[in-house]
């Protein structure tokens, strides 16, 4: 769970986890479209799990901010709100990820750190900086939602990606040289020494982690864990790596930084989806993953414009769904 907040790059807080994809809806462009059910004398814009939403709400948000990007920012929180049960271990998790941040600002920005923190989370949405844990919940519940989604829609939303980007996951021994193209006998000795320990029989975590000079990957049995076609790798370990099939090893291969053995671990899907960066990838090359997720949630919680037409076109363009 702590490297949850990963997947859709969280880690920095000013970083959105949907990014709009049409144009720009003023509130002079919205103000007539709801026409329909009313609740209390308001006219509804749309229900969802038989709570109703209502102009009135959607007129403050965009008389303020003047967008359907923000009508959606409320829609998609009720859609999320719905959807996703919050458990004690989530709640943690926004509260250790939050406690982090503040950490770095005070750190950064000293007695005025709170200040800075409520600018940005004002872009996000938020107005106080006491609403910085339920930006992280809520990120953390959008997470769910379109982790759920691409688990029960992998044929038509993983395996176009992993025909073209070939993910996997992956480990390697480096042996670190000073002008790779001249070995010398110490670095060809150390070279000898790796393989000979597989030779023995020993598996390749035990022999990464006895061997590697990645310090770093060594500790971790030496895996780099979640690759695609798109990782920055130097090009020779990329193209090393993305040839080799689940359980292959390849053949010492030279980079600027030495020598390297690369084993693939896995390619699975099952296995995949373990990884922090997966999402991320998968996210990025398939952008409508994110709306869909919403959309399809929206549709499984019976959402109803109540003959708002309008209303659910700008969304639905907004959102760049084709019913």
């Amino acid at each position: 769970m702590k490297d949850m907040f990963k997947k859709y790059g969280v880690v920095i807080l000013i970083s959105v986890f949907f990014v709009g994809i049409i144009a720009y809806f003023g509130y002079d462009q919205t103000k007539n479209i709801v026409q329909g059910k009313k609740a209390n004398g308001e006219d509804v814009m749309f229900t969802i799990n038989n709570e109703d939403v209502t102009a009135n709400e959607f007129y403050d948000i965009l008389y303020k901010d003047l967008g359907i990007q923000t009508a959606y920012t409320q829609f998609e929180k009720a859609v999320v709100n719905e959807s996703v049960e919050v458990t004690d271990e989530m709640k943690a998790t926004a509260d250790e990820y939050a406690a982090n941040i503040v950490s770095s600002f005070q750190s950064q920005y000293g007695t005025t750190y709170e200040q800075e923190l409520v600018k940005i989370l004002k872009t996000l949405g938020y107005d106080e900086a006491s609403d910085l844990n339920a930006y992280m919940l809520d990120g953390l519940k959008k997470n769910s939602l379109i982790e759920n989604y691409v688990l029960t829609n992998k044929d038509t939303v993983y395996t176009p990606y992993a025909e073209a980007k070939q993910p996997r996951v992956v480990s390697h021994i480096l042996v670190k040289m000073a002008d790779p193209a001249n070995p010398t006998d110490e670095e060809k000795a150390k070279m000898d020494a790796v393989n000979a320990a597989l030779a023995e029989g020993k598996t390749f975590a035990e022999v990464a982690t006895e061997y590697s000079d990645d310090t770093g990957s060594a500790v971790q049995g030496g895996s780099l864990g979640f690759m695609d076609a798109d990782t920055q790798f130097v090009p020779t370990f990329l193209a090393a790596a993305l040839a080799l099939e689940a359980g292959q090893q390849s053949e010492w291969i030279q980079s600027d930084y030495g020598y390297h053995l690369i084993v693939c671990d896995a390619t699975d899907f099952e296995t995949l989806t373990t990884y922090p960066d997966f999402y991320t990838q998968l996210t990025t090359f398939t952008p409508e993953i994110q709306p869909m997720a919403v959309w399809a949630s929206a549709q499984a919680l019976g959402l109803d414009f109540k003959e708002n037409e309008e209303f659910k076109t700008a969304l639905l363009n907004y959102m760049g769904i084709t019913e």
